[in-house]
């Protein structure tokens, strides 16, 4: 699962560390790039000063969290499993 992971993080960063169960770091690995390439494009290219290192940050900090550590398992629980039938 890590592979699948890395690859997706290195495709769009924190898509890969959610399929991880990393859920929060995900979120904040898309809202910081999402929002260095807002700033980049948004001021016609003068934030690319600022824009550009966050998009990169997060980039890495995506295939770091991929690659490294142990996956997180994720618990689903399902009340009422047993269909309705008595």
């Amino acid at each position: 699962m890590k592979g699948i992971a890395l690859i997706a993080n290195i495709l769009a960063p924190g898509v890969g560390s959610m399929l991880i169960g990393r859920i929060g770091q995900g979120l904040g690995q898309i809202t910081i790039w999402g929002l260095g390439l807002l700033i980049t494009l948004g001021t016609l290219g003068i934030g690319i000063v600022i824009g550009a290192p966050m998009m990169i940050g997060a980039w890495i900090w995506a295939i770091v969290t991929a690659a490294g550590g142990p996956d997180q398992t994720i618990n689903v629980h399902v009340n009422g499993s047993d269909g309705g039938a008595k």
